[in-house]
């Protein structure tokens, strides 16, 4: 502990064996100043906010979100997450291009329909289709494409 502190924590009550000065050396009793510590951390958790959160709490709680700000600092850096904005405009983009395959099944299966000889043919057909329409909300690199328009 450096020397401003440990005249502080004097300041503050901390028990001491024999006071030094002028050259002579301070003497503590370890077990004592360690139980004194202990109660003025403790006393000052204690200490109640307006909100019914303990000082003690509050401090968990900054540190705890400072903590999450950092890890997604580094996240953001590893390029790990991506901005909202970016999100949302991948997945309008993706959203209408699925929209517009499912819109013109009719025109791309009309013809081969009438071809089919039975009902299964038919449903075979169409969940092809579909299965296809659909495949871009599955493979599809939302956050690359999005990044390169």
């Amino acid at each position: 502990m450096s020397l401003p502190t440990l005249r502080a924590r004097i300041r503050e009550g901390m028990p001491f064996v024999e006071e030094g000065g002028l050259g002579k050396s301070w003497q503590f009793d370890l077990a004592e100043c360690i139980q004194w510590n202990t109660q003025r951390e403790v006393n000052r958790s204690a200490t109640v906010l307006d909100d019914g959160m303990t000082k003690g709490d509050l401090e968990m709680e900054s540190l705890r979100l400072k903590v999450q700000r950092d890890r997604l600092e580094v996240a953001k850096l590893l390029g790990e997450v991506a901005p909202l904005e970016e999100v949302e405009r991948a997945l309008s983009t993706t959203f209408v291009e699925v929209r517009q395959a499912m819109l013109s099944i009719p025109d791309r299966v009309g013809g081969r329909v009438l071809a089919c000889d039975d009902v299964v043919s038919v449903k075979e057909l169409l969940e092809s289709e579909i299965d296809s329409a659909l495949s871009g909300l599955c493979e599809q690199e939302l956050l690359e494409d999005a990044v390169d328009e």
